[in-house]
C-alpha cells in the first residue's frame, strides 16, 4: 500500500495536478481591523439573562468597509438564537435568519464575520457547565452554527463573550467541548477565538489566570494555529469602558500581554476596545491601535466597540451620523484599519503608560432595531435599565438607533472570494491530503543527510538533522532554483519527514515572482523481490502577477518575493527541523510560513502608506492588492515550482 501511494503521488505530479491555489492561506489570517455591530445582544446582562433585543440593519457594513474595515464582530444573545427557548433547543428559524442576514452581508463585502455568543458564560444566571446548561447543550448550539458556516472560511467563531467569576479549569473543559463540536460539524478551516475569565481582559490573560485554556487543542490542526486568544481592553480609569475619558493608552498592558503571547506561542485578537469621543480617547486609543498594528507577530487585529444599533450619542458610539464618522473614529481608528486611506495622525512622541487598569471590560447595553425578542415576548418595549459590566444604568444614558426595515430583507448572496489565482500548486500529497505527505506514505529514516539551506545573499546557513522514524520508505527532495538575471539564489536539499512535509521549493530564487519552472521526480521501489520504477516524472507550473516597480531585498531564508513598495521586504522564512519559521512563529507547512511572511509585509506596507499620506505608488490600496497578490503568488510558486529529484525505496513482507 505504501508503494502504491507513493507512485500515485508521483503520478499526480506527472499530470500537473495539485491543490487549488486558494487552499494555501487557510492557516493564515491577514491583519484584521473593524468594528462591533451591536444589537442582537442588546438586553443581555452579565448574569446571562436577556431583555429586549434589537438587531441592527446592514447599512453600516458597506460604510465601514469603505472606511477600511475588513472584520465585523456580530454579538448575539444565546436566547435570541434559539428564540428564548431552553438552552438545548435548535436555532429559531426566524430569529436566526435575521442574524444570518448580518453575517451574509458582511461576507458579501469580502470581510470577516466574527460570530460572538454574548452571554458571559451563562444562561439566565447559571454558569455553563457549572450548574447551568450542560457542556453538551452549549456544544450543540455551536455545532448548529458551525454547520451553517462550514464552507465560509471568513467566519471566525468567538466561543463566548466575557466569561467571569467561574472555575477556569471547568470553563476550559466547556470551551474544548465547543471547539470539538465546531470541528465535528465540518467547519475545519475557520479560526476559533478562545475567551478567558475576568471578562477575558488583557491583564487577566497576562497574569496567567486563564492559562488553563492553553491546554485546549484543535482536532483539525495539531499546531493549534487556528486557535487565537480573544481579549478585551478599555482605556478608562477602571477598564470597564463606562467612562468617556481615557486615562491611559494601554501600551504597557499590551506589552505585557504580547510577552505572554510570545512565551506561549499564541496570537490574539482584541475584539473589544474603544473610548468616548473625547480628546483623551482620540489620543490614547490612537496610540493603543498603533501598538497593536505594529506588533502583528502576536496581534491578529482588533474590533472597536461599538456601532450597529447604538445611537451616535452613546458614550462609546462609533455609529456614523449618516455617512459621517465621528472624530474618535476618524482620528484614532480609521488610520489603523487595513484598508484605510489618509495620513496616520501623528502619535505622541512619548508613549507613557499608566497604572494597570482593571481587566473587567464592558460588553453590551440595551437598545433597538427591527427584529425584537424579549424574555417574555417579542415586543418592542425598551427595557427601563440595562447593565454595562457590573453596573446597572438608566437606558436613557445609552441611546439607541432605531431601524425598522433592513433586517426584514432577504439575506445578501455571498460573493465569491477574491483570492489571488496563479499556477496550480504542485504539491506532493497522500491520497487523503492535498497539503502534506502523510506519515503512512513517506517517512524519513535515520541516517539520511542533513537539511541545509543556504542563502547566497545573506550567507546564512540553516542546518537540521532529520529525526529517525520507523517506516522503511526513504525519500530525498532536492530543490534547484532558477535564478533570473540580477537576483540572488537560494539552494537547499530537504528530507520528507513524518506528516509535516509539503514537497516545496525549500530553495527558491530571490526574484520578484517565479514565472515558470519545472518539477521532476523519480522513485525506485523494491517490493517482494520485484522491482518497479517511476522515472523522469515531470510537471510544470507557471505563475505571473503584476509586481510593484519599487523593489527591495530579502535578508535571507526561503521567501522568494522581493517586490517591496517603499523598500519594505517580506520577513525571512527559514527551515527549522521539519517545520518552518518566520516572525518568531513556527508552521508545519512551508506555504503557511510564506503566507504569514507576505501578510506581515502587507501590514508594514499599509502602515508606511498611512504614515506617508498614501502618496505616489506607496498606497494602502497597492499594499493590499498588487503587492500581497504578487507575494502570495510567489509563495504558491515557492511551494511548487522547484526542480525535484526524489528517490524512494520500500520493502514489505511477501
Amino acid at each position: 500500500m505504501l508503494v502504491k501511494q507513493l507512485i500515485g503521488v508521483l503520478a499526480l505530479l506527472a499530470t500537473g495536478l495539485a491543490a487549488p491555489l486558494h487552499q494555501y492561506n487557510k492557516r493564515a489570517l491577514p491583519r484584521l481591523g473593524g468594528v462591533n455591530l451591536a444589537g442582537c445582544d442588546f438586553g443581555m446582562n452579565t448574569d446571562g439573562s436577556s431583555g429586549t433585543t434589537y438587531c441592527p440593519g446592514t447599512e453600516q457594513i458597506a460604510h465601514f468597509v469603505k472606511d477600511g474595515a475588513n472584520v465585523f464582530r456580530l454579538p448575539v444573545g444565546w436566547q435570541y438564537l434559539v428564540g428564548n427557548n431552553e438552552a438545548s433547543t435548535s436555532l429559531d428559524s426566524t430569529f436566526f435568519a435575521t442574524y444570518d442576514n448580518l453575517v451574509q452581508s458582511v461576507l458579501s463585502q469580502g470581510a470577516y464575520a466574527m460570530i460572538d455568543i454574548h452571554n458571559y458564560a451563562r444562561w439566565n444566571g447559571q454558569i455553563i457547565g457549572q450548574g447551568g446548561p450542560s457542556n453538551d447543550d452549549f456544544a450543540n448550539v455551536w455545532s448548529q452554527l458551525a454547520k451553517k458556516y462550514a464552507n465560509d472560511d471568513k467566519v471566525i467563531f468567538a466561543i463566548m463573550n466575557e466569561p467571569h467569576d467561574l472555575d477556569i479549569n471547568e470553563w476550559a473543559t466547556t470551551v474544548q467541548a465547543a471547539v470539538n463540536a465546531i470541528r465535528a460539524a465540518g467547519a475545519t478551516t475557520q479560526t476559533i477565538a478562545l475567551p478567558g475569565t475576568g471578562y477575558t481582559g488583557v491583564d487577566t490573560w497576562s497574569s496567567g489566570a486563564s492559562d488553563a485554556l492553553l491546554k485546549i487543542t484543535d482536532p483539525a490542526d495539531s499546531s493549534n494555529s487556528l486557535l487565537v486568544i480573544d481579549a478585551h481592553k478599555y482605556l478608562d480609569g477602571n477598564g470597564s469602558g463606562a467612562d468617556s475619558e481615557c486615562t491611559n493608552n494601554g501600551v504597557d498592558s499590551a506589552t505585557q500581554f504580547a510577552a505572554w503571547l510570545k512565551k506561549n506561542g499564541r496570537k490574539a485578537i482584541i475584539s473589544e476596545t474603544g473610548g468616548g469621543n473625547t480628546a483623551s480617547c482620540q489620543t490614547n486609543l490612537n496610540q493603543y491601535l498603533q501598538y497593536l498594528s505594529t506588533n502583528t507577530d502576536v496581534f491578529v487585529g482588533f474590533t472597536i466597540w461599538a456601532a450597529g444599533s447604538f445611537a451616535t450619542d452613546y458614550t462609546l458610539s462609533i455609529t456614523p451620523n449618516g455617512d459621517t464618522d465621528n472624530d474618535l473614529f476618524v482620528k484614532a481608528v480609521k488610520p489603523y484599519l487595513p484598508g484605510a486611506s489618509g495620513a496616520d495622525p501623528a502619535a505622541s512622541s512619548s508613549v507613557v503608560s499608566s497604572a494597570a487598569s482593571s481587566s473587567a471590560s464592558t460588553a453590551s447595553a440595551s437598545s433597538s432595531s427591527a427584529k425584537v425578542i424579549s424574555t417574555a415576548d417579542a415586543t418592542s418595549t425598551v427595557p427601563s435599565s440595562v447593565v454595562t459590566s457590573s453596573k446597572a444604568v438608566d437606558s436613557s444614558s445609552l441611546p439607541v438607533l432605531i431601524e425598522t426595515s433592513a433586517t426584514d430583507s432577504a439575506p445578501v448572496p455571498v460573493a465569491s472570494d477574491a483570492v489571488t489565482s496563479a499556477s496550480s500548486s504542485a504539491v506532493v500529497t497522500s491520497v487523503a491530503s492535498s497539503e502534506s505527505v502523510s506519515s503512512a506514505s513517506v517517512t524519513a529514516s535515520a541516517g539520511e543527510p542533513t537539511v541545509t539551506v543556504t542563502d547566497d545573499e545573506s550567507c546564512t546557513e540553516y542546518t537540521d538533522e532529520p529525526s529517525s522514524a520507523s517506516a522503511t520508505a526513504t525519500a530525498s527532495i532536492t530543490s534547484i532554483a532558477v535564478a533570473p538575471t540580477g537576483t540572488a539564489t537560494s539552494s537547499a536539499s530537504a528530507i520528507v519527514e513524518s506528516s509535516s512535509a509539503v514537497v516545496s521549493s525549500a530553495a527558491v530564487s530571490a526574484s520578484d515572482f517565479i514565472s515558470s519552472s519545472a518539477v521532476s521526480a523519480s522513485a525506485t521501489t523494491d517490493v517482494a523481490s520485484s522491482a518497479a520504477a517511476v522515472t523522469s516524472v515531470t510537471a510544470s507550473a507557471s505563475a505571473s502577477a503584476a509586481v510593484p516597480s519599487t523593489t527591495g531585498s530579502v535578508s535571507g531564508g526561503l521567501q522568494a518575493y522581493t517586490g517591496a513598495l517603499g523598500g519594505i521586504p517580506a520577513p525571512a522564512v527559514s527551515a527549522s527541523g521539519d517545520k518552518w519559521t518566520t516572525g518568531g512563529q513556527t508552521y508545519n507547512f512551508l506555504v503557511d510560513a510564506l503566507n504569514a511572511s507576505c501578510y506581515a509585509q502587507m501590514n508594514s506596507c499599509q502602515l508606511a502608506a498611512n504614515q506617508g499620506g498614501n502618496n505616489g505608488t506607496l498606497t494602502v490600496s497597492a499594499c493590499e492588492t498588487q503587492q500581497i497578490q504578487a507575494c502570495l503568488s510567489a509563495a504558491s510558486s515557492a511551494s511548487s515550482s522547484a526542480s525535484l529529484s526524489a528517490s524512494a525505496s520500500a520493502s514489505a513482507a511477501a
